[in-house]
Order: structure tokens, then sequence, then C-alpha cells
């Protein structure tokens, strides 16, 4: 008889337990509805997870970049995109986006990227997906500088293709000697 008291004994605690998590958990999702807060976002910040087939087609494209098919890179842009970067805009056809990126790419001997991470999120209220990737570029020009910088872009994709690629950077510290 013990054993079965015991049993209804650990039952009971386990399902008490459950309960109480459950009501915990929906307690911090609500929580957010009853804050004030200062400002006033542009998205909704009750974001889904997104699909990850987003986050692929950016890192090829990435990877396309590295391996210097900046043609091949673009095959996920939509016909007209927006690039944003330090200390520059465009909003046009993709052909004028490839000829730029070309350009810049071409004055690299070697590029490389190491991610941090990446994030695919899906905001419902706006239908949008986002991918944000966090990572340092390492490259060497064509006179043999060496340089780096650490990079978190943003990138919105509708469709499989890429509108809006908002990329900003960070600059490390010059070593001191």
């Amino acid at each position: 008889m013990k054993p079965s008291l015991l049993l209804i004994a650990l039952l009971c605690a386990l399902f008490t337990g459950c309960k109480n998590n459950a009501a915990t958990n929906q307690q911090k999702t609500d929580s957010t509805a009853k804050l004030d807060f200062p400002f006033k976002p542009r998205y909704d910040i009750h974001w889904e997870k997104g699909d990850e087939k987003n986050a692929l087609i950016v890192l090829n494209c990435l990877k396309k970049y590295i391996a210097g098919d900046v043609k091949g890179a673009a095959e996920n842009f939509a016909d007209t995109v927006s690039f944003i970067g330090d200390n520059f805009y465009f909003n046009g056809k993709r052909d004028s986006l490839v000829n730029i990126l070309a350009r810049v790419r071409g004055d690299m001997v070697t590029v490389t990227k190491e991610f941090d991470s990446w994030m695919t999120t899906y905001y419902p209220d706006k239908k949008d997906t986002w991918v944000t990737l966090w990572y340092i570029e390492k490259w060497t020009d064509k006179k043999g500088k060496k340089d780096s910088l650490y990079y978190v872009d943003d990138v919105l994709l509708k469709n499989g293709k890429i509108l809006v690629y908002d990329e900003k950077i960070r600059h490390f510290p010059t070593p001191t000697k």
C-alpha cells in the first residue's frame, strides 16, 4: 500500500509543478502587454521565428560574394533593391548595384567572414521576414593591406528575394605597439 501512496504523491507533485510552471510562462508572455514603453517601434515587438530558408538565401549570397561571384551573389536580390552601408545608400535596379559591388569586391584579393550567429524573424503585423547576421569580415586589398570590420546586417526578404540589405559596422581599435 505504501508504494501506491508514494506514487500518488509523486503524480500530484508532478501535476502541480507543471501547472505552476505553465502559469509562470503564461504570465511572462502577457507581461509585455502591460508595460508602458517610452518609444513606439516601427515593428510590433511580438515577432515569430522565421523560416530558416531565408537565412540560407542570405548566407549563400555572402558565400558567392566571398568567392568573387558578385553577379551570383545578387541572384536573389529583387529587381529593385535598397542597400545601406557606412556612408553609402543605394536604391535602384539590381544590375546597377551589381556594378557597384563588383568594383568594391574587385579591389580585394581575399575576403573571409567569421559568423557569430544569425537569426530569422517574422513580423506578422507587416508580413515581413528579416535575417540578422553578426560576423567579422577580414580582407586583403590589392596593395597587400589587411583589415577587418565587425558587421551586423539586417536583410529584408519577401518571397525569397532580398529587398533591403542594411549593414552596420564597427571598426576595431588600432593595436598599440
